[in-house]
Formats: C-alpha cells, sequence, structure tokens
C-alpha cells in the first residue's frame, strides 16, 4: 500500500463534489489545481495544501458551447495562468464520447473575475479525445482511444491532422474493453502513452521543429512498447528524469509505479497504494521543494466502463468539501 518503507498512511483531506467524475486537471502558477469534470461542464479551482480548502467552481459551459462535459485542461506555454481545455459531448452511461472541442481559458490571479473563453478548435472527425497536451502556445495533440490515433492541431487555423496511428493504441479484444489509447505526456524525445484495456505503457520518438510554428513536433520512429502489465489503467505522469512513471488502475484502484531504464526501455512494476476509489487521473507537482503525485478518485456516479462495488470511502462520499491523499516515501505522493 505505501511505496518503499514508508511508515505513514494516506489521508483524506479535500473532497470535489461526491456526485461527479473528474478526469483531468493542471496546476496552476500559484500551486493551486485547476479541475474539470466530465460529468458536467464546469471547472474548478482548489488548494491542495489547504486541508480547509473546498473547491471553487470557476465556469459553466452553456448549451450554446456544445459540451457536455470536460476533459482536461492544459497551461498554454509562455503564459501565466492560460489553458487549453478540451470539452467533448459525452454519454457517460453508454460509454460514447464525440465532437471534441479545444478552448482558450484566461483566469484572473485572484479569480477576482470571470474566465475569459474562447474557442479555438473543433475536431469532428475525432472521437473519445481523453487529453490535450501542449506542443508549443500554437500547436496540441490530442490522444483519440476511437480512431487509435494522436491527432496534430493547429489551434490558430483549426487545422486537424493524424500525428501517429499504430496497432498498439488499438482497443483489446473482450468483454468491457472499452478505451485504447489513452492518456500522453511528452518529453523533449518521447511521447509517452497508455493503453488502458491492453495494459500498455509505450513512447514514440519525437523531433522538435523550431522553424515551423504550425508543426512543433513530428514522430522520429516506431512505437516502443515499455510494459503489458498495467492493465484498466488510467492517468500517466512521467518523472523529469524519465526513470518512473505513475499510472492508477480505476477499476482496482491500484496505483502503479513503473520503473524505466531510459536508455534502453526496460522497466519493472509495482503497486505503490491500493484501495483507492476509481481513481482516474494523475499528475507531477513539485510543492515546496518536494515532489508530489496528485490523484483524482472519483465519486459515486454510474459510468459505463466501471461496475459498482464497495466503496472505501463511503463513509465521507456525502462530504462536499474537498479529496486529497497524501503518502510520505522517497516521493511525497497526494491525492485529490
Amino acid at each position: 500500500m505505501l511505496e518503499e518503507g514508508s511508515d505513514e498512511d494516506y489521508v483524506l483531506v479535500t473532497q470535489l463534489p461526491s456526485d461527479s467524475w473528474f478526469e483531468g486537471f493542471a496546476f496552476r502558477p500559484d500551486g493551486r489545481i485547476l479541475a474539470c469534470r466530465l460529468d458536467e461542464p464546469e471547472i474548478y479551482t482548489l488548494n491542495p495544501e489547504d486541508p480547509d480548502s473546498t473547491p471553487q467552481l470557476l465556469h459553466t459551459f452553456t448549451e450554446e458551447d456544445q459540451t457536455t462535459g470536460l476533459v482536461d485542461a492544459e497551461p498554454i506555454p509562455g503564459t501565466k495562468d492560460e489553458y487549453f481545455v478540451l470539452s467533448t459531448i459525452g454519454d457517460l452511461s453508454g460509454v460514447q464520447f464525440t465532437d471534441p472541442i479545444i478552448w482558450r481559458v484566461v483566469l484572473s490571479p485572484d479569480d477576482s473575475s470571470p474566465p475569459k473563453i474562447t474557442k479555438l478548435a473543433e475536431i469532428p472527425e475525432s472521437g473519445l479525445c481523453a487529453a490535450v497536451i501542449a506542443i508549443t502556445d500554437r500547436v496540441v495533440i490530442l490522444p483519440d482511444s476511437t480512431q487509435n490515433c494522436i491527432w496534430h492541431v493547429d489551434t490558430q487555423t483549426g487545422k486537424a491532422t493524424i500525428l501517429m496511428a499504430d496497432d498498439s493504441m488499438k482497443i483489446a479484444e473482450g468483454e468491457g474493453n472499452f478505451f485504447g489509447l489513452n492518456r500522453i505526456c511528452v518529453s523533449d524525445e518521447f511521447i509517452w502513452f497508455t493503453n488502458t484495456s491492453a495494459g500498455l505503457l509505450g513512447r514514440i520518438p519525437i523531433e522538435r521543429v523550431h522553424d515551423d510554428p504550425a508543426v512543433g513536433i513530428r514522430v522520429s520512429g516506431p512505437v516502443q512498447i515499455l510494459s503489458d502489465e498495467i492493465t484498466d489503467c488510467d492517468g500517466l505522469a512521467i518523472t523529469r528524469d524519465q526513470t518512473a512513471a505513475y499510472t492508477c488502475s480505476y477499476k482496482d484502484g491500484f496505483i502503479w509505479k513503473v520503473n524505466i531504464e531510459p536508455s534502453t526501455g526496460q522497466t519493472s512494476t509495482s503497486v505503490i497504494v491500493s484501495n483507492l476509489a476509481s481513481p482516474t487521473a494523475v499528475e507531477l507537482g513539485y510543492v515546496n521543494g518536494k515532489v508530489k503525485l496528485f490523484i483524482v478518485c472519483c465519486g459515486e456516479i454510474q459510468t459505463g466502463w466501471i461496475q459498482e462495488k464497495e466503496n472505501p470511502w463511503s463513509d465521507i462520499a456525502n462530504i462536499n468539501s474537498a479529496v486529497t491523499v497524501q503518502v510520505e516515501t522517497q516521493e511525497v505522493i497526494e491525492s485529490i
């Protein structure tokens, strides 16, 4: 349950609305978190370092915005408190997601003014896109679990093209398998990705393109499969030195650590935390000089991709004040 001999258990410190499903989030410049709600088109912010913090609703998209939920948020490079936000039209019971839209969301430092929202690009030919990753302040990439590909989107022109498609991104055969390609991270040398139903961690060699702002990135080699031991994985975070990846099992409540030898790609996988309630997204943060892993754990809400089971947090399921879980290890692990 704990990593590398830690003698501290994890504790709940803050909780988002208990009847919700949060799928992605981003760190703000002051250490607060911007969280995206999938079952409603809402953006929240909260302070994970304050145990008395209550999540604050910043913005609700309307019917005119053609969205029923928000999937992910990503800081825009070179800006102070601006984000690419990915929305979708979704049916959580039927596990159908279509019509993703990329928005620009500009926040005020103290949230005294409403966010400024601008629609940047629609990708109607795509399906379930589980993340938005900024390559530059203009170019983003999106993993598409429906089309088994990664989209390249120029947010200035709205042009979307397929950056990479591969069999390793397909949904694995079997009953109850809804997701293939899921989350991605980008380092200087690789795109890192997970395939949820196949239990894969892979990486794709890339090169940065600095002389064409409309391109930003190119694939430079074939897919490399690093691990096939993380079935039902959701969320992905890679350490800065690329020696470890973290992901979670939304079905079993695990947090996995995949140790990576960067030059060879050899890996070993271990469970470092268990018995969480529907963990679905992870991000690495650096707070007061400490490395922390933040984990979104979702509430009591019915979806088509997870069966009903006992919630280990049922005694606090109706508390709507704020959830952060902390584990002291060689790295400090926190979960919202």
